[in-house]
């Protein structure tokens, strides 16, 4: 005797706007081209960072091209960063890997809490140096840009020091002393006097 057909059907299929609304989208993929013109870099670069295993295709096309995911444009923006930050390859790679070498939440918690603290004191002390360049060179730009007009042949370039434009500023920068030759250096004084010191002294 045949058995009886289930009562449960499935749900008739929609056709429509509606259904094709409700229908999930795919997201388009991006061409190496399209991931270095968004993230401001080269074909060369996005490249390398997929040779060195950073960046990871989704697929590729029947011509062979390459074609990522849109978190990989994320991925190598962060990646770039670092980079002109000053971090290696390798710290790099060590950041990105730190929740997949994990075995739990904790666990990679807790190594890239390590990891990440380590970057930020390096960072912190590279924002110092370059804030102090920047300050230095944005001065010295500032007093250089006086003598644009100087036709002194005779003064240019051994008596710059004795020039209006440079004893105009009771301190000059440090760039300024070592580009124009000008100047005395704020520390010479002090080392001075510390060799004097040690010279006397029994």
């Amino acid at each position: 005797m045949d058995q009886p057909a289930s009562s449960t059907t499935a749900p008739p299929r929609q056709e429509g706007p509606q259904a094709e609304a409700e229908r999930p989208r795919e997201v388009p993929l991006l061409t190496t081209g399209e991931m270095a013109r968004l993230s401001n870099s080269t074909l060369r670069t996005v490249r390398f960072y997929e040779e060195e295993g950073i960046l990871r295709p989704a697929r590729r096309t029947d011509g062979g091209h390459r074609l990522f995911e849109r978190s990989e444009l994320d991925r190598l923006m962060l990646v770039t960063d670092m980079r002109m930050a000053g971090l290696s390859l390798d710290d790099i790679k060590a950041i990105l890997e730190v929740k997949k070498a994990a075995s739990t939440g904790a666990e990679a918690a807790e190594q890239a809490t390590r990891v990440l603290s380590a970057r930020i004191e390096e960072l912190k002390e590279k924002l110092a140096v370059l804030t102090r360049l920047r300050d230095d060179l944005s001065e010295t730009s500032k007093i250089v840009s006086a003598c644009l007009s100087c036709k002194d042949e005779k003064s240019f370039p051994h008596s710059c020091d004795s020039c209006a434009v440079m004893t105009a500023h009771p301190t000059l920068p440090r760039s300024v002393r070592v580009l124009w030759s000008v100047g005395q250096c704020g520390h010479e004084p002090q080392r001075k006097a510390s060799s004097e010191g040690e010279k006397e002294s029994p």
